[in-house]
């Protein structure tokens, strides 16, 4: 019954949204939602516990998060492999496609995904019509500037973002930001809204 499960995913996937499908690999889920919808992982992939993000580069409370919570979260958990991260961009709470979310999985073509994923909150503006700016972010990181240039013209990006925003939905997920904490039994914890660090440590200390 999973395998059918499964198999209808990836038909459905790649059918009604052109989302390819062929280098997806195994990992933790939440429903029907796969780690491997996301960025790549943040600390080690051998990690027993995953924090899902449920975000993009245009939510208020994202940017919150990212400059108020994260970074301890990073140092105490993160660093120390008790947990790993990874974040999944949706179209919730945006009409358009989010170019941020695209030129970051452009970035992640030459290996810079969470470093630019980083400069991306660090620097919270109109994110939706500028792609000369994401341009000129990847220059500055010494990317190859033809090669980021040809993937964000491409928009190919868009489908992968499209489809997780489908998944997302389908999930319960409704407000950015969302957390799903999945423990190595595969049991979850949620959270909504940029909470403090202490939520994060109480929920995340419980399942370890």
């Amino acid at each position: 019954m999973i395998l059918l499960v499964a198999i209808g995913l990836a038909t459905y996937a790649l059918f009604l949204f052109g989302y390819d499908t062929s280098n997806v690999v195994t990992g933790k889920n939440f429903g029907t939602i796969s780690t491997s919808l996301g960025s790549p992982f943040l600390g080690s992939s051998d990690a027993p516990l995953t924090l899902i993000e449920f975000g993009n580069y245009q939510c208020i409370e994202c940017q919150k998060w990212f400059g108020e919570t994260r970074p301890t979260l990073i140092a105490e958990y993160v660093e120390q492999n008790k947990i790993n991260m990874i974040f999944i961009d949706t179209y919730l709470s945006t009409k358009n496609a989010p170019l941020a979310s695209i030129a970051s999985y452009c970035a992640n073509e030459q290996k810079k995904y969470w470093a630019y994923h980083d400069r991306l909150f660090q620097n919270p503006i109109n994110y939706e019509i500028d792609i000369n700016l994401f341009k000129q972010f990847a220059v500055e990181m010494g990317l190859d500037e033809k090669l980021f240039s040809r993937c964000m013209d491409s928009g190919k990006y868009e489908k992968k973002i499209k489809y997780s925003t489908y998944e997302a939905k389908k999930n319960g997920i409704n407000r950015l930001p969302t957390f799903i904490i999945i423990g190595s039994a595969g049991n979850y914890e949620k959270v909504s809204g940029a909470l403090s660090y202490s939520v994060f440590k109480e929920k995340i200390d419980l399942m370890q």
